[in-house]
């Protein structure tokens, strides 16, 4: 794998987890979970799950987007993200 595209990978898995963190501090205004999914950061997780396998930089900016909101948030949305790329690189 090229090293420019892992650079531009990391920047994107970067800025994945600031907007994720953004996104929860202003849709969220308390510090605990509320055990509810949401729908945008598990849209985001399944996509980019699909995507990292087929294009490594925008994959790791959608599934850096649940990783980085706020503890108690998103860590569902990015598991089940996770799950779903490391299925389809097996099957791939």
């Amino acid at each position: 794998m090229d090293l420019l595209i892992l650079d531009i990978s990391l920047i994107l898995f970067v800025i994945g987890n600031l907007l994720g963190l953004e996104y929860s501090y202003r849709k969220y205004p308390y510090p605990y979970n509320i055990k509810r999914v949401d729908p945008l950061a598990l849209a985001l997780g399944i996509l980019g799950g699909i995507v990292v396998n087929f294009n490594l930089p925008l994959g790791s900016l959608l599934l850096a987007f649940p990783l980085g909101m706020r503890s108690g948030y998103g860590r569902v949305e990015f598991l089940i993200g996770l799950a779903l790329a490391l299925t389809l690189w097996v099957l791939l």
